[in-house]
């Protein structure tokens, strides 16, 4: 270890005695939901600051993508998310520059799977959870995570809260009844996605806490968990008016969330 040490530092000496500017250190993509930032480290060089161009390979060529810029980092998300995209950066001081370092990124296959948003609502028994996939940005409809991968489906975990003894359960909806809970009290929901074709798992949700209410008491407020998209959380009905139809499970997904297929004709379970 000695041994490479001082070759390592020896070939730093070097280089700056030779006026060679390094490379860049510790490159890397930073990806979630298609939000795509190379970044990497400066290396050491005595005489003074240096800057960085990026680029991307297209048909052969590369592109330039962030030129002579200070950052440590340059944004990706405008790739196409399929196939293997050959990026590279360089470190550049004056006229002089260092030699590219390469690296190879697949956004659909590489790209995390960050948190669903969830809206809670508490009825005596049970908790009514609707589920909101993660938006991906840079398109020019709100499309979300969903939208990509044909399957995704919903780890959801619940817990009375203060016990360690968890419940998981699988939907492929965008909402789901957690059923036979103990009224008046809290019982905590977490989600993550999940694509069973690639056995990936997404990054869980924070917990959201809701309590149950008392036998016959009407529903409180939905909590909705605090989003920066508006979107996800308007033009949608009460999650129990879902309860109140005979056959609720049949819904399709506009946008990333749930509408009613009217053309079906339900009826309330009153009827």
């Amino acid at each position: 270890m000695a041994r490479s040490l001082r070759s390592w530092l020896g070939g730093c000496l070097l280089m700056s005695a030779l006026g060679m500017v390094p490379p860049p250190e510790n490159v890397r993509m930073n990806s979630v939901n298609f939000k795509n930032i190379l970044r990497w480290e400066s290396p050491a060089f005595p005489k003074g600051n240096l800057t960085f161009t990026a680029q991307y390979q297209s048909y052969r060529k590369f592109q330039d993508t962030c030129t002579s810029i200070l950052l440590t980092e340059c944004d990706f998300s405008s790739l196409s998310k399929y196939g293997d995209h050959t990026l590279r950066v360089r470190a550049e001081f004056a006229d002089e520059s260092s030699e590219w370092i390469n690296i190879t990124f697949c956004p659909v296959d590489d790209t995390t799977i960050g948190p669903p948003r969830m809206q809670v609502e508490a009825l005596a028994n049970s908790l009514h959870v609707r589920f909101f996939a993660p938006r991906i940005e840079n398109e020019p409809e709100p499309w979300t995570m969903r939208n990509i991968y044909n399957s995704w489906t919903y780890h959801v975990q619940y817990w009375k809260n203060g016990s360690d003894e968890k419940f998981s359960i699988s939907s492929q909806y965008d909402f789901e009844f957690l059923r036979n809970l103990e009224s008046q009290t809290t019982y905590c929901v977490q989600v993550r996605g999940f694509l069973s074709d690639r056995n990936k798992a997404g990054e869980w949700s924070e917990p959201v806490c809701e309590q149950t209410t008392i036998d016959g008491t009407e529903p409180v407020s939905p909590t909705v968990e605090q989003s920066p998209d508006p979107w996800t959380a308007r033009e949608f009905p009460p999650l129990s008016i879902l309860s109140g139809f005979r056959d609720f499970h049949r819904v399709c997904r506009l946008k990333g969330s749930l509408e009613i297929i009217t053309q079906l004709k339900l009826q309330f379970i009153s009827d």
